[in-house]
């Protein structure tokens, strides 16, 4: 249970120090979130709703671990998206490939969220679980990622320099997620 604790928190504090900043970049909010047009609302809404199936399916088949490494590659991608899109002047940014994507690792791990505390319980203690869950990963970690966004952006951090430190927390905690899902697991003895 700690280990999911701790992968939540990471996937909840990238996600909230990541958008705090987007969504305080007119330049790439104007043209998908808060689009005058319903055409990248509309995509954005329905990359949601199907990506919550696919996470659904995925979770049954692969488990919590592996579908939050897929989060936070989809953060590490969107990021980096967003970094070579200002760094490099290229004018993407307000193309629906990044936020689709953005809107796609979101849904995963809200089905993670939601789906983790009832495998992890019984019914006696399902209530507990959940509010650690959600107190432990959630709030807390987007209580100090708003926090530290507002202290970045008050030290005049860049947007450039935003996402690239973003990256330098969802990047490690991807390879170290990745390295925990294949390193092979003692298997236990047959009883003779």
């Amino acid at each position: 249970m700690l280990a999911v604790l701790a992968l939540l928190f990471v996937v909840f504090f990238v996600d909230s120090l990541g958008f705090l900043r987007l969504v305080d970049t007119p330049f790439y909010v104007a043209e998908t979130w808060r689009s005058a047009a319903w055409g990248p609302r509309l995509a954005i809404a329905a990359a949601h709703v199907v990506a919550a199936f696919v996470g659904g399916t995925l979770y049954a088949a692969l488990g919590e671990r592996a579908l939050l490494a897929w989060v936070l590659g989809a953060f590490v991608l969107v990021h980096l998206g967003y970094q070579f899109d200002a760094q490099l002047g290229l004018g993407d940014g307000r193309a629906l490939g990044i936020p689709i994507l953005y809107a796609v690792a979101v849904s995963l791990y809200t089905v993670v969220t939601f789906a983790v505390w009832a495998d992890l319980s019984t019914p006696d203690t399902i209530g507990l679980h959940a509010a650690l869950g959600v107190a432990a990963s959630a709030w807390t970690a987007t209580f100090l990622a708003t926090a530290l966004a507002l202290r970045w952006a008050a030290a005049g951090v860049t947007f450039e320099r935003h996402v690239a430190l973003v990256n330098g927390v969802a990047l490690p905690a991807f390879l170290v997620l990745l390295v925990v899902i294949v390193w092979p697991r003692p298997r236990p003895e047959a009883a003779a």
